[in-house]
């Protein structure tokens, strides 16, 4: 390189500490070589460094850094968006109720029928009783749509069994407490050589061993309330943590929000500023332009009129003239409006339909494929945070009182009932149904299931109303055994199986 062509301070360098200059200049030569390198490397162009990267933010840090730093201010606005913004209030009831409904119910299948029945009893008398709850609000169920709802909005939920004494009036003896995530104590790092993350202890083998929790909610220092300082540290049995894992190794949730909070505000935002531009041009009607002073006095000596009514007829002064407003339209504010809606109801994982209740231009076809998506989202959102996180740990606790409180030592297993789901096209799905059914895909106790039955109860109702019917000597064309399907009397099936023609020749 020339000793023109080098930079001002390296020339100057030069004649100073030309030791310095020319190890400055052979960096620069490196640095520059090794950039070019680097470009030559990188295929994509999203990797690039240019022009049009320019700007663009991407750290390298863990989920858990990222996490810990933006969790309590996300968990903020999404709360403040639930409770003033109504699309996001509906979002998260829209969740609720297609993912949880009614609730998700176990079926019990013990080795004997005669404990699978008792489970039941036992699970109806403590758990679907709103006794089962520590704060003695809600049920199982309820219990489970409060926890979704936290999930969405504040990223995760805590449920904690809080274990009562054994002479309590309870049918077993313990309650279940849900949690707000704020009550993680996120200040700790290290306990006993354990490491601590977001409140949650972890071993040397990374296994979870305990949570970090405050006795009192940290926003009750606003209600004026006297606060414990400090956490306590209760064992990683009594509680469970539910939340939606986007990387590995993440140990805290974020709220559904984030990807779509700052549009969502700034939706608000631009609503707001439409209106309020309406509202000022609306409290302008008429100009009155004076071209010659007349004291705003009318020919019969009387003040020009200052407000303006239905079928109002004014005589104006020599002088006078007026000119009617033109408020401004809001032309491209329903199509700016339906954008963004779309982009949030994508960030939700939800169709625009539901979260906005717009049905205007849906097809039934376009519909139902939308449809169809979510209820994939619902099914994933269900084996892979609501079951395994929410549900599964609190059947767990009450297995473990089962057995101590009932003696039950057999193992036992249980399958998992979700709401029915409404058929979006009933013949010809039902039909479906059926055809599975005829070929063996699919076991009527399965199809049963999937209508968010007990299959059990569905053959013991059947039983009570077959004996019911034969007693009055009642039957009704749904009924298979009486009729068959196309209509006809089926009252013996080996009538109908002699009526049927012979292979014989």
């Amino acid at each position: 390189m020339a000793e023109k062509t080098l930079p001002l301070g390296t020339r100057m360098l030069l004649s100073v500490a030309p030791g310095f200059a020319a190890r400055r200049v052979q960096a620069q030569r490196n640095y520059h070589s090794h950039k070019m390198a680097l470009d030559v490397m990188r295929k994509y162009e999203a990797a690039g460094t240019g022009r049009r990267n320019d700007g663009w933010h991407r750290p390298g840090s863990s989920a858990n850094a990222e996490v810990s730093s933006s969790a309590s201010m996300l968990r903020r606005g999404a709360r403040q968006l639930v409770r003033d913004n109504g699309h996001a209030a509906n979002a998260v009831n829209v969740l609720e109720t297609n993912v949880i409904g009614t609730g998700i119910r176990p079926d019990f299948e013990a080795e004997r029928d005669q404990t699978s029945r008792l489970l039941e009893e036992l699970w109806q008398e403590h758990v679907e009783s709103e006794g089962s709850g520590a704060d003695e609000v809600g049920n199982f169920y309820d219990r489970q749509g409060l926890g979704f709802r936290a999930i969405v909005e504040s990223g995760s939920v805590l449920s904690r069994r809080r274990r009562r004494d054994s002479r309590s009036n309870m049918t077993l003896p313990y309650q279940v407490q849900l949690l707000e995530p704020d009550f993680l104590d996120t200040t700790l790092s290290r306990h006993n050589g354990n490491i601590v993350i977001q409140g949650k202890e972890f071993d040397k083998r990374g296994t979870l061993v305990a949570f970090h929790i405050y006795t009192q909610h940290p926003g009750d220092s606003f209600l004026g309330l006297n606060m414990r300082t400090g956490s306590i540290r209760v064992a990683a049995g009594e509680i469970s943590h539910a939340f939606r894992m986007d990387r590995p190794g993440q140990v805290d949730g974020v709220s559904w929000f984030s990807p779509i909070m700052t549009t969502l505000r700034d939706l608000g935002d631009t609503r707001d500023s439409y209106q309020l531009r309406q509202k000022i041009a609306s409290c302008y009607a008429v100009f009155l332009h004076e071209t010659e002073p007349t004291g705003g006095i009318s020919s019969n000596n009387t003040p020009v009129t200052s407000h303006v009514e239905p079928g109002r007829i004014e005589s104006l002064p020599p002088g006078k003239d007026v000119t009617f407003a033109s408020p401004p339209g809001v032309d491209g504010m329903s199509d700016f409006d339906k954008a963004q809606l779309m982009t949030i109801a994508v960030g939700m994982g939800m169709p625009y339909e539901a979260l906005t209740g717009d049905l205007r231009n849906v097809s039934f076809l376009s519909g139902r494929m939308g449809w169809l998506a979510f209820y994939r989202n619902i099914d994933s959102w269900r084996s892979r945070i609501v079951i395994p996180r929410l549900c599964r740990p609190e059947l767990n606790w009450f297995l473990d009182a089962a057995r101590v409180t009932a003696g039950i030592a057999e193992p036992v297993r249980v399958h998992w009932i979700s709401p029915h789901r409404d058929l979006l096209n009933p013949s010809e799905e039902i039909k479906a149904l059926r055809e599975e059914m005829r070929l063996g895909a699919l076991s009527y106790p399965d199809m049963v299931k999937m209508r968010g039955r007990d299959p059990a109860q569905v053959l013991a109702s059947w039983e009570r109303w077959a004996k019911e019917l034969e007693k009055r000597d009642l039957y009704f064309d749904w009924d298979p055994t009486r009729v068959s399907l196309s209509g006809n009397p089926n009252t013996n099936a080996a009538e109908e199986s002699s009526d049927a023609p012979s292979s014989q020749n």
